[in-house]
Parts: C-alpha cells; structure tokens; sequence
C-alpha cells in the first residue's frame, strides 16, 4: 500500500490480471458500439481458456496464439457419467472421458496431411509467404473437451519457428479469412514500433499513477495526427511513413532558440531528477534491519 501511494495509485484500483484487463477493455469497446471483427492476442492469453471462454461467450470471434503443448482432440471422444463401482460411497456425477476413448495429443505432435502456400505481405526486402495448415480440434477444458475450434499450424518462409494459433471462428470460415486473421497482429506491433519511435511512446521518465496516463495519452494523439495525415496524403504519396511526416515537422515547425547554457542546465536538471529517482527507489527496495 505504500508504494501504491507512493506513486499515486487510485485507492479504488484494485489488482487485475492482463487477460482480465483486456477482456473489460473489449467489454468496452463492444458496450460503446466500436466496429471490430476479431480479437487477435499473443500466446499471454492464448493459454488463459478463462479468458477466452468469456469472450466466446459474448460471441467475439478471436484468433489466440497458444503454446506448443497445448492439448487437443483431432476428433470429440465420448463423455459419460462412470457407473458406481459396487454399492458403497457416493454415486458418480462428473463426467470424464469413456474408459477406452484416446488422450488428446500436443499440437506440436499434430502432423497435417495438407498445407496451403499463404501470401502474407510485402517486405522491404522481398515477398513474405507462409506455409498454413487447418485444423478442426476439440482443445481440452477440465480434461474434457471443449467446443470445436480451429487449429492453426504456421510456418513462415525461411523461419524455423512454427506457431500455433486457436480460433472459434465459424467451421464454414474460409482459409484466406483464416489466414489473414492468423497474419494481422503483425500491423499492431509494427504501430507499437511507430509508436515507440515516432510518437515518443517509451520516452517517458515518470513513474506515477497520473503522470503515465498523461504521457499515454499525448502519444495517442500525437500518432492519431501522424496517421490521420499519412492516410490524408496517401494518394499523392503512397509510401509515406510516420516517421516521414515526423521529419517534415521537425524541419518546417518554428523551434524556439536554444543556447548552450540552456542545454546544459536541462541536462544537468535531467540528471538530478534520475539520480533523485533512483534513490528513492533503493531506498524504498532496501531491507530494513530488524
């Protein structure tokens, strides 16, 4: 609690997980009547099956990286109440795989018996494709299995990583609407990277409560500027960047004269207020003697 206070912590925030975190954000979204046609996540909530067993419930579709050991069935085995094994102790109520019926097996286990050549995009460099393999699975829920999903198995072109994706979108999905969910998460870390470089996103040097929302919220709007005029240049030119309006505004936008005195008391200001963070937080992470 001191170090909540420390930093400005609202006393009414209370500790929640990131899948549990997210999945009030996409609440959100779907209550404000924001347009969104899949939710797309790394393997951090692509192993949490709470999570995503809320959010097919509320009939989002999404597209879950999950780990390499994640088990499944390739066809649903039967379920049943086992009978009473003679007449004494209680009689049997939780359903459990019929005595006979197979494990389920790894996805890294799972050798497809047909894969697809996928185009995924342009590089600087060259053409990226992939090879993709689909899947109907049953992912196991409490050593049961769970409602049908797909599996997909991806290998792109001169990786040797092969990842592994769950979605609940519908059996009758085509593989190219598959495959480009499996492939747009891409463009989201690509604008954390834009983000980070032209909008300022890990620049800051505060660690209160409001000051990070601030900072947050100023690179927002400075990237939704950068993009909204990328997107109102785009016809006259196509291959502009963030980083290139970026450029152009540092060089157009009147600066305010610097002199060297200036610079040197803004780094010596800089460095006093590092310093005294830094030992403010030793001191709070140091052990007290008993």
């Amino acid at each position: 609690m001191e170090r909540r206070r420390d930093y400005g912590v609202p006393d009414e925030i209370e500790f929640k997980t990131k899948p549990e975190l997210l999945f009030e954000m996409v609440m959100n979204f779907k209550k404000r009547g924001l347009p969104f046609a899949w939710l797309g996540v790394d393997t951090l909530y692509g192993r949490d099956t709470v999570f995503l067993d809320d959010v097919d419930n509320e009939g989002i579709i999404y597209c879950a990286d999950t780990p390499c050991d994640t088990r499944v069935w390739l066809e649903k085995p039967k379920t049943g109440v086992p009978s009473r094994k003679g007449k004494r102790g209680r009689k049997p109520v939780k359903e459990k795989l019929v005595e006979g019926e197979p494990k389920p097996i790894e996805v890294r286990n799972i050798i497809p018996s047909r894969w697809y050549r996928v185009f995924l995009r342009d590089t600087e460099r060259k053409e990226l494709w992939s090879q993709m393999a689909f899947l109907r699975v049953y992912p196991v829920r409490d050593e049961l299995p769970g409602e049908e999903a797909w599996l997909i198995i991806r290998k792109d072109e001169g990786d040797t990583k092969i990842k592994y994706q769950l979605s609940n979108a519908p059996a009758d999905t085509p593989k190219e609407r598959l495959a480009e969910m499996s492939c747009s998460r891409y463009w989201i870390e690509r604008m954390f990277q834009d983000a980070n470089g032209a909008g300022g996103l890990s620049d800051y040097e505060v660690r209160g409560w409001r000051g990070w929302h601030h900072h947050m919220a100023m690179t927002m709007l400075v990237i939704l500027f950068l993009l909204t005029m990328v997107i109102d240049m785009g016809a006259k030119a196509p291959m502009l960047t963030l980083q290139d309006v970026r450029y152009v505004l540092d060089a157009i936008l009147p600066k305010k004269e610097v002199t060297k005195e200036v610079i040197l008391e803004s780094i010596l200001d800089s460095h006093k207020a590092r310093m005294s963070a830094r030992r403010s937080h030793h001191k709070r992470d140091r052990v007290k003697p008993t």
